[in-house]
């Protein structure tokens, strides 16, 4: 078994002042919380496929928050598509941590990464886990509705229309680095809004084990994460006007152009398609 642990710049100190002076601990408890002090909170949930997450407070009177992340019992298929796609002598958890430092050098908001330990049997990933710091705001699909439910002024009018434009840059600043996220619904958008409208919105993408940088058929790989988008903001009530707006912005093009018409239509209809799926889904009680 080969084990590789690494830190980002500042990682070190930070986590040993928090408790954790050797990420590799993560990787032998049962729970980080069997090994690690402070308060620990689960965010796995069904259909992880064998991810497990927590939200770790150490102690101290500053409250500070970490994110931990671990693999373990990683499915088959999972491993052969990190091999394929991603890197074939590293598992995921070294691959979020290493898309952290390269998106960041890129001037991409990303989550930040600031450890990451795991154990590699030949070419399969064994088990790994990887901690990001904390976020300011949440998830946009959580925070849109709470402000349009509260009649927030940044929920309307041109405020509105600025938040829409802004998202879209931030898309198409991460697709111009190469890569495509392939898991990129809103809730993979952290946002810090101000309820007013005063301050630009601040977007953060977070979940990163699954971006890769595909070589060929990249348009497919594009529609794709634009119709994850399109259909999260559907479910939060986005309208045709909104989901116009991004694409337009995105692509920068204007409203008669034959070329968004096309990818339009192509978004719409890989759209709808999740849409159904996850309708179906929810009628069997089953996960996304």
């Amino acid at each position: 078994m080969r084990r590789h642990v690494s830190w980002s710049q500042g990682g070190v100190a930070r986590l040993s002042e928090a408790g954790l002076p050797d990420p590799g601990l993560l990787l032998e408890a049962v729970t980080p919380a069997a090994a690690l002090p402070g308060s620990w909170e689960s965010l796995s949930k069904p259909g992880l496929g064998g991810r497990e997450r927590w939200r770790w407070s150490p102690p101290g009177s500053d409250p500070v928050v970490y994110y931990v992340k671990r693999y373990r019992r990683t499915p088959l298929r999972e491993q052969l598509d990190r091999a394929w796609r991603q890197a074939v002598r590293h598992g995921r958890a070294w691959w979020e941590f290493r898309q952290s430092e390269e998106l960041t050098r890129q001037f991409v908001p990303v989550v930040r990464a600031l450890a990451v330990a795991e154990d590699m049997r030949g070419l399969f990933e064994h088990r790994g886990a990887v901690v990001f710091e904390g976020l300011a705001g949440d998830a946009f699909d959580r925070v849109w509705p709470r402000l349009v439910a509260a009649g927030a002024p940044v929920t309307r009018g041109l405020a509105r229309h600025d938040v829409i434009h802004r998202l879209a840059r931030f898309v198409s600043a991460f697709h111009q680095t190469g890569y495509c996220h392939r898991d990129l619904y809103l809730c993979h958008v952290f946002s810090d809004l101000d309820r007013d409208g005063t301050r630009p919105p601040r977007f953060t993408l977070i979940d990163l084990a699954r971006t890769h940088r595909p070589k060929l058929r990249r348009t497919r790989w594009l529609i794709k994460d634009l119709a994850q988008l399109d259909s999260s903001a559907r479910q939060i009530g986005a309208s045709r006007g909104d989901r116009l707006r991004f694409l337009k912005t995105y692509l920068s093009l204007e409203t008669r152009s034959p070329r968004l018409r096309w990818y339009a239509r192509k978004v719409v209809r890989k759209s709808d398609t999740i849409l159904r799926r996850l309708a179906r889904h929810a009628a069997r009680g089953g996960p996304r």
